[in-house]
C-alpha cells in the first residue's frame, strides 16, 4: 500500500513538472500570491523626462534671450517674468505628480481587490522569450535600422520653418520702414527656423529615450509572472490592467501566441477601443485557450 501511495505521489509531480510554464527548475504550479514588490503602470509613475524638462526650459530660455537683445530691457526687468514662467512650471509639474499619485492610489487598491478575489490563472516567462518580446517592442518604438529616416520629421519641419521665416522676412523688408522693426523681424524668422529645427531633430531622439525608458522598466523583472482575475490582468514588470470595461478577448494563441483584450476607453467626448496584447508562454497554450473561454463565458456573456 505505501509503495503504491509512493508512486501515485511521483505520478502527481511529474504532471505538474511538465504541464508547467516554467523552465529548468522545480516551481509550484500557480504562484497565486501577490508579489512583495508591486510594478505600476506608466500613468501612476511620475518621472520627469527629458522632454518635460528641457522643452519648456529652451523655449524660457529663448524668449528671455530673444527679449533681451531685441528690446531695451535689463536684466532686472525680465527677472519677474522668468521667475513667474518658472513657477507655472513648477505648478505643472506638481499637478502632474499629484494626478500620477491618484492612479498610483487607485492601482494599488485594484491590486489589493484582484488577489483578494479569485485568481483564474498565473503563468511565468521565460527570460528568453520575455526578452525577445521586449526588444520586438523597442523596435516598434524606435527602431534601430531607420537610420537618416527618422531625421525626416526634422527635414519637413526645417521645410516649414524655411517658409515661415521667408514670410516673416517679406513682412519685414515691405511692411515696415523702422530699421529696428526690421531687425526684429529678421531675428523672429532666424528663431521660429532653429526652433522647429529643433523640434524636428528632438523626435528621433525622444523616441530612443523611451525605448530605452521602456526596456530598463521591463527587464528590471528577468521572469516576469502574469496574474489573471475577472476584472483584471497583472503584470510583475508593466503592472496592472483593469478588464473591467472588457468589450472582446480575442484567441491569437496559434498565430501569435497571445490572448487580446479589447477594452473601451470612455472620455468626456467620446468613447474608443484598445487592444491590449498578453503573451503566452511556450507549454502554456492549452491553459490560455481555458482561460479565453472562461473570460468569454463569464465576463462576456452576462
Amino acid at each position: 500500500m505505501l509503495i503504491f501511495f509512493c508512486r501515485c505521489a511521483i505520478v502527481v509531480v511529474y504532471k505538474l513538472i511538465s504541464n508547467s510554464c516554467l523552465s529548468g527548475t522545480v516551481e509550484v504550479y500557480f504562484k497565486m500570491n501577490k508579489p512583495e514588490k508591486l510594478a505600476f503602470s506608466d500613468e501612476a509613475t511620475f518621472t520627469l523626462n527629458r522632454g518635460f524638462v528641457i522643452i519648456p526650459f529652451g523655449i524660457i530660455t529663448f524668449t528671455f534671450i530673444l527679449v533681451l537683445v531685441t528690446t531695451d530691457a535689463t536684466l532686472t526687468e525680465l527677472a519677474i517674468p522668468c521667475v513667474g514662467t518658472s513657477g507655472i512650471g513648477f505648478i505643472s509639474g506638481g499637478i502632474v505628480g499629484i494626478v500620477a499619485l491618484g492612479h498610483r492610489i487607485a492601482e494599488i487598491h485594484a491590486i489589493n481587490r484582484m488577489f483578494d478575489g479569485e485568481i483564474w490563472e498565473c503563468w511565468q516567462l521565460r527570460s528568453s522569450e520575455w526578452q525577445a518580446l521586449v526588444e520586438a517592442e523597442c523596435d516598434l518604438i524606435s527602431p534601430r535600422d531607420e537610420g537618416l529616416k527618422a531625421y525626416t520629421g526634422a527635414v519637413y519641419s526645417s521645410i516649414f520653418g524655411i517658409i515661415l521665416a521667408i514670410i516673416l522676412i517679406a513682412v519685414g523688408m515691405f511692411a515696415m520702414d523702422e530699421p529696428e522693426l526690421k531687425s526684429i523681424m529678421w531675428i523672429t524668422a532666424a528663431a521660429v527656423f532653429l526652433l522647429l529645427l529643433g523640434i524636428g531633430l528632438f523626435q528621433p531622439l525622444e523616441a530612443r529615450y523611451n525605448a530605452d525608458r521602456y526596456r530598463r522598466k521591463c527587464l528590471r523583472v528577468a521572469e516576469p509572472r502574469v496574474w489573471f482575475a475577472s476584472d483584471g490582468v497583472y503584470h510583475e514588470a508593466l503592472g496592472h490592467t483593469s478588464l473591467k470595461e472588457l468589450e472582446k478577448v480575442t484567441d491569437q494563441i496559434r498565430s501569435r501566441k497571445t490572448i487580446l483584450f479589447t477594452i473601451t476607453v470612455s472620455t468626456e467626448s467620446s468613447d474608443y477601443s484598445v487592444a491590449l496584447p498578453f503573451p503566452v508562454p511556450s507549454g502554456c497554450e492549452e491553459r490560455a485557450g481555458i482561460l479565453v473561454r472562461r473570460y468569454r463565458r463569464e465576463r462576456l456573456r452576462k
